[in-house]
């Protein structure tokens, strides 16, 4: 077995059989699909079982990272590829990674194109893509500061068990803690030149969150990352943890001055400063910026104009 699809579920009923579809024309005798549900109360389990070739498993479960690490460890596949049950794989996704796989033997991940797309009342249109081969290599500041693109990326079994694949300390941020752990170890990472990987953006998503329920605890979770990588910081890579943390602070200093609450506002400004004296200048930076842009939206904010439809 070369490459087994690990897909955590939970109540992906609306979603799933697309997402079963994009695999299915893709199958060859080298994969396995493993569907690892975590006792789902919708349709989620009767569609699963419309697919013969699919490897069920419905147990509870501590979240979508644990469904996933619980799927690495049943897998027999050398490569891992995660795929969520409201996305999709673009077709030619598994031939593109079967000829890097030749043309690489001593890859540990292969990283391919992604984008997310939103659905318009007769299209999908394109939220955001990354194709450029710098932006998706495995960096601190990539995974840092950009888009972690864990499902565009096809990981090695083996290093993903010897990592000790996804901390559950996180519930929705735990990919980007173990991309950066990836990072830091200096894992051999080749970029392919294959769109791999297709985003659904929208009100329920766990992974494209801007604008929806969970962009707070997420900001929260990816906080608490930075804060922890700051800490084993090296000399080398110090500068992009500082700024992250930079970034995330200003964000929160957005969101309360968006909402008007001034004591997190104060609170975003002490967390700011003190770790870096000049914070404050590029959170005025940022109110600069934004500013054209509130205005040209008729005072309404850019993640409650990404929560329409």
């Amino acid at each position: 077995m070369l490459i087994s699809i690990i897909t955590p579920t939970f109540n992906a009923g609306t979603t799933l059989r697309e997402t079963l579809e994009s695999v299915c024309s893709q199958y060859g005798g080298d994969t396995e699909h493993l569907l690892m549900d975590a006792c789902s109360t919708d349709r989620t389990l009767e569609i699963a079982n419309d697919y013969t070739t699919l490897i069920l498993k419905s147990e509870p479960d501590r979240g979508i990272y644990d469904g996933m690490n619980k799927g690495a460890f049943l897998s027999r596949g050398k490569w891992l590829l995660f795929l969520q049950g409201d996305d999709w794989l673009p077709v030619g996704t598994l031939e593109s990674y079967r000829r890097a796989i030749a043309n690489h033997p001593d890859a540990e991940i292969l990283c391919g194109d992604c984008e997310a797309v939103k659905q318009s009342v007769d299209a999908w249109n394109a939220v955001w893509s990354v194709r450029d081969r710098n932006s998706k290599k495995l960096t601190e500041q990539n995974i840092a500061l950009g888009e972690p693109m864990i499902n565009a990326r096809l990981i090695r079994r083996d290093l993903f068990l010897k990592l000790g694949g996804f901390s559950l300390n996180y519930s929705l941020a735990s990919d980007r803690d173990f991309l950066l752990r990836c990072a830091e170890m200096q894992v051999r990472q080749e970029e392919i030149p294959a769109m791999t990987y297709r985003y659904r953006w929208h009100s329920g998503s766990s992974t494209m969150t801007e604008g929806n329920r969970l962009t707070e605890k997420l900001f929260q979770e990816n906080l608490q990352i930075a804060k922890d990588h700051l800490k084993q910081a090296t000399a080398n890579n110090k500068s992009v943890f500082v700024k992250w943390h930079d970034r995330l602070i200003v964000q929160a200093g957005m969101n309360a001055l968006e909402n008007f609450r001034a004591g997190l506002l104060l609170e975003a400004m002490k967390s700011g400063i003190s770790q870096n004296p000049l914070w404050i200048f590029y959170f005025l930076a940022e109110i600069a910026r934004s500013l054209p842009g509130f205005i040209s939206r008729g005072g309404k904010t850019r993640s409650g104009m990404l929560n329409k439809n």
